[in-house]
């Protein structure tokens, strides 16, 4: 069996999805209504969101395994934030509340002031087109079991 090797460790890719963060949130501070736009971007904040709290939980898992459950105590709660704020997004895009997904993003905004977006970032200047259709396939439930009608 060959060695697995990644390109980028967890705070790396931690710190590429923040600048993401901050450069959906820039673009959605531009737009003061729910359209097929801001979908997409709340949908990508969400999405995003969800996969710096599994990055957490990965690196958590880590540090347990050598006993450091101390450092992964402090680390999960330094974090939390952002399973939390999915979770009240989600419930916002779902309910289709503008002023609440409003206020989610104002509390987002704290986490990511000390962020420093790139020139050029390499994941293009609209990363969050096509997140609605992926985050709606998330939610969608599976096929029906057998036999029922």
């Amino acid at each position: 069996m060959t060695r697995v090797f990644r390109s980028q460790t967890l705070a790396q890719q931690r710190r590429r999805l923040l600048q993401m963060l901050a450069q959906t949130v820039r673009a959605l501070a531009q737009h003061d209504a729910l359209n097929d736009q801001t979908r997409d971007m709340v949908a990508f904040l969400i999405l995003t969101l969800r996969e710096i709290a599994s990055t957490v939980e990965t690196t958590t898992a880590a540090w347990e395994k050598r006993d450091y459950w101390l450092k992964a105590d402090q680390f999960r709660l330094e974090w939390e934030w952002a399973a939390e704020l999915a979770a009240a997004l989600e419930d916002a895009l779902q309910a289709e509340d503008w002023d609440a997904i409003t206020r989610v993003v104002l509390q987002l905004v704290p986490h990511l002031s000390q962020v420093t977006l790139p020139k050029r970032p390499r994941w293009g200047s609209e990363p969050w087109r096509g997140a609605w259709r992926a985050w709606q396939a998330q939610r969608a439930p599976g096929p029906p079991p057998e036999g029922s009608p």
